[in-house]
């Protein structure tokens, strides 16, 4: 049976507030919250984040703000050659103003209002049905928008999950979702994603983890183990 982290979902959850704390202007959906509490805007800045980090992701969205608006009304009306050009610091910007477009005409269909009134369910199914919006994205909009039970996985919080022992090493998004949700817990979702990412970030990296000076490293198996091996080396 797979080690598992020693330690509650609580007690993780305030040392990494302790020692992993976040500044609300380095995550793009908690900026582009603070621009406008319009929906859609929120939805713009999380596919403008993907395959990028929030450095970038913060900066196209600004320059969308700026050049095209914050409605699905604005974007219908933009050129498609000035969405593209205010997305272009987040990479990938012919494919995600295309993904933005394609979310533009169907938000004005239904109203922006309905992403805040609907049904869980009722959006989470009208989202899906946009080419290039999956289950993170919507997962993090669920969260931050409507506070929603759901628990978005990055690429962090999977890598992390696993090394947790939380789940196997072929566990699917939705396994390693509700995982991380009953780890954790409904209340503590949205802030343990974001969590997370600081982790990964700083000590819980793909290459080279800091395993030695994880604020973790004590609960954490994957670190015993890493540590036990290195010290057999030395």
């Amino acid at each position: 049976m797979t080690e598992r982290i020693s330690w509650s979902g609580d007690r993780v959850y305030e040392a990494l507030k302790k020692s992993v704390g976040y500044s609300e202007d380095e995550y793009v959906v908690l900026v582009a919250r603070k621009i406008s509490d319009n929906p859609f805007l929120l939805l713009v800045s999380i596919i403008l984040s993907q395959n990028t980090n929030d450095k970038n992701s913060i900066k196209a969205l600004k320059r969308f703000v700026k050049m095209v608006g914050t409605s699905c009304a604005e974007v219908m009306k933009a050129p498609r050659n000035v969405i593209e050009e205010a997305i272009r610091p987040a990479g990938l910007y012919k494919q995600k103003a295309d993904t933005i477009i394609r979310l533009a005409h169907v938000i004005c269909k239904v109203g922006e209002g309905f992403l805040m009134k609907a049904p869980i369910e009722e959006v989470r199914r009208l989202l899906r049905s946009v080419k290039g919006i999956g289950n993170k994205t919507i997962d993090v909009f669920l969260s931050v928008a409507r506070k929603a039970p759901v628990f978005a996985v990055d690429t962090h919080a999977m890598r992390i999950a696993k090394r947790w022992g939380l789940v196997g090493d072929r566990a699917s998004y939705e396994e390693v979702s509700k995982a991380l949700l009953r780890f954790f817990g409904e209340d503590k979702a949205e802030e343990a994603h974001r969590l997370l990412i600081s982790l990964g970030r700083r000590y819980c990296t793909a290459r080279k983890p800091r395993c030695r000076e994880c604020p973790l490293r004590k609960a954490c198996p994957y670190a015993r183990r890493l540590l036990q091996s290195q010290s057999r080396k030395e």
